[in-house]
């Protein structure tokens, strides 16, 4: 032991040797004098720094910020364990910024004193260019622990000391300062090094703990802000069925609280659904299932998607649980039926004043709530009415639902009326199911053919006008309604009242507006409209010009019409498709049209002017909106060019008249 001791001294006795050889002569060869230290000698005595002078007090910088102390902080419990195996023997463990700044120091009195004597009190810079060659700026500048000694000091006032010190950085590889241990030279050992390595290495440690644990909790709040965002209710269960997390929406649905349900199994929340409960026992996932939830509030109904949680597809860590309202049923509006109001008054076509009265009291109907019945003759149209209606009123932009009466059998109609609970013992799917009248929720239901809907159907419709509200098949949650009723009818409902067929008092209420709308056959010159514009539609379809002789016309205009609208754009069309001709005469019509007209029918006169008329309108708007380019304007018509000349021929155009207004 003794033997190491006066080693040590005979090994600083010749470093001091050395060190006043360089101070001397400026320079030496001694292997005594690492690399790194003999290059700051060097800087120290170009600066030029006098070795030799007393020591100048240096200036006190006491200033500090977030950083600094957020740095101190850190470090302090790391220097104070550090200062523990030094304690007593006369050392320092000192805390610098990387501008070399003594922000913190922890050690026993006299040293303290010592360094203050030496101009290294608290506050001071420690730099190269101040005091010369010490293991704090070594360690800076060579970015590696380092240990000086005695005379390894460039100034001679500090050759009674010893100094390990380890830099600081960040994880980013940014120097945030450094950690030094000081005492005197007589008790240097390099085990004082390694733990002052030991320490930075610790705090390095911290700091990417932290810089995790920051990152943790970032992505954490990131995730929160989502899951509070998202306007569905979330809920997470761990893999036991323990609550994790839910946001407010959920806890708003379920009449929950975020902070008194985390960590509690979902169960003892509140009652689940048996699907639900069955499906986060076997794993298995769920899409868009209504479910009715029992909670401290009452009956809650949900539209709820389930998703088991793996981790690598191995380890079952829970399940992701979504709610929507029932408000947010309008998606399924789509999934259910595929309807929309497509149609407006101006796809209405007709001018006789029977069709023009129909049409006053539809758009008076529509800035109505009340329910309205179209009557009228199959293929007049009444669907086409029902769309209008909808679409000119309050709620067009709510959903139009159709149901069909007589499409639908008889024991399954009022279950698409009012819907299904999946208690209901009758009703095979385990999935809850909403009827049209619940669909329709905020628009407006068309009940086509209702006089095929079954008694009980009826009595439930009646029930739901009148009360505002309806009970599903099986279930006991009452559901309020805000849906305007639009019913058609092709048959006599004062009939089927009549023969009991029909309740009268929900007639009373179907019927508070009743719009009649004509057949074709009382309907005037509007035929010759609807053939001219079913005429023009399929000239663009079908890419070819098809036009009708006068005789033809009047044979259409002649026919009854029992099939109506509908049979009339039946007919054409398939005149039209299976013709070859430019222009079909009476012969080309079906026998059941042609029997309506005498063999010595003369075409009226009116009929001819009246489509020789439209033409010439319909070529003189289409040139003049062309800018009188005959090319675009039979290319829009849908005729050739030559076509377009040989009709302003027939029609008596002439070239001017293109550019007049």
């Amino acid at each position: 032991m003794e033997r190491g001791y006066n080693g040590r001294m005979n090994q600083l006795s010749d470093i001091a040797a050395v060190w006043q050889a360089f101070v001397t002569q400026g320079h030496t060869d001694s292997a005594l004098i690492s690399p790194p230290m003999l290059r700051s000698w060097q800087r120290c005595r170009a600066l030029p720094l006098d070795a030799i002078a007393p020591v100048a007090s240096g200036p006190v910088d006491e200033s500090f910020d977030h950083v600094l102390a957020g740095l101190r902080d850190l470090t302090r419990p790391s220097m104070e364990d550090l200062y523990q195996f030094v304690e007593g023997s006369g050392f320092v463990v000192l805390l610098f910024t990387a501008e070399l700044r003594l922000i913190d120091l922890l050690g026993d009195p006299p040293i303290v004193d010592q360094l203050a004597a030496l101009g290294l009190a608290t506050g001071t810079r420690w730099s190269e260019r101040r005091i010369g060659t010490m293991a704090v700026n070594l360690a800076l500048a060579e970015a590696v622990p380092c240990q000086t000694r005695g005379a390894e000091h460039y100034h001679r006032a500090y050759h009674q000391l010893t100094c390990s010190a380890a830099p600081l950085f960040d994880v980013e590889g940014r120097a945030l300062g450094v950690l030094g241990v000081l005492g005197p030279t007589s008790a240097a050992h390099a085990h004082t090094l390694g733990m002052t390595i030991a320490t930075a290495q610790a705090i390095h440690s911290q700091l990417r703990a932290n810089v995790l644990l920051a990152e943790t909790n970032d992505h954490l709040a990131e995730l929160n802000v989502v899951i509070e965002a998202i306007s569905e209710g979330i809920l997470v269960v761990d893999a036991k069925g323990q609550l994790s997390r839910m946001n407010a929406r959920a806890a708003q649905m379920l009449g929950l609280t975020q902070r008194g349900a985390a960590g509690h199994m979902l169960e003892a929340l509140l009652p689940l659904p048996q699907n639900l409960r069955a499906a986060l026992e076997r794993r298995q996932e769920q899409t868009d299932q209504e479910m009715l939830f029992e909670s401290r509030k009452g009956p809650v109904a949900a539209l709820v998607s389930q998703r088991p949680l793996w981790e690598r597809g191995r380890h079952y860590r829970g399940a992701l649980i979504t709610l929507r309202p029932p408000e947010s049923v309008k998606r399924l509006v789509q999934r259910f039926t595929g309807a929309q109001a497509s149609f407006t008054f101006a796809d209405i076509l007709g001018e006789s004043p029977r069709m023009q009265a129909a049409l006053r009291h539809t758009r008076i109907a529509a800035f109505s709530p009340t329910p309205v019945l179209l009557e009228g003759e199959a293929g007049v149209g009444k669907k086409l009415f029902a769309h209008a209606l909808h679409n000119a009123g309050a709620r067009a932009d709510g959903p139009f639902v159709v149901l069909n009466c007589a499409a639908v059998p008889r024991s399954l109609l009022l279950g698409e009326l009012i819907g299904y609970e999946s208690q209901a013992d009758n009703q095979p799917s385990a999935e809850s199911r909403p009827g049209r009248l619940e669909l329709a929720q905020g628009g407006t239901l068309l009940l086509a053919e209702a006089s095929a809907l079954s008694p009980e159907a009826q009595t439930n419709l009646l029930r739901a006008i009148e009360t505002g509200h309806l009970i599903r098949i099986g279930g006991r949650r009452v559901v309020p309604l805000d849906v305007r009723i639009i019913t058609t009818t092709s048959g006599d409902l004062q009939a089927d009242v009549a023969e009991g067929r029909f309740r009268a008092d929900l007639l009373y209420r179907l019927s508070v507006l009743s719009i009649q709308i004509p057949p074709l056959r009382q309907r005037g010159d509007d035929v010759l409209l609807l053939i001219s514009h079913m005429l023009t539609a399929l000239h663009q379809r079908l890419g070819k010009q098809t036009l009708l002789s006068p005789e033809a016309l009047a044979a259409l205009c002649a026919y009854p019409w029992p099939g109506n609208v509908r049979e009339l754009e039946s007919t054409i069309e398939r005149l039209l498709y299976l013709s070859e001709k430019s222009v079909l005469a009476l012969d080309d019509l079906p026998i059941s049209i042609t029997r309506h007209t005498s063999a010595d029918h003369a075409t009226p006169p009116r009929l001819y002017d009246r489509q020789a008329l439209a033409e010439r309108e319909a070529i003189l708007r289409t040139c003049r909106e062309t800018g009188g380019h005959l090319g675009r304007a039979a290319e829009r018509l849908g005729i050739s060019r030559a076509t377009l000349w040989r009709k302003m021929k027939q029609l008596g155009i002439e070239r001017k008249q293109l550019w007049n207004s």
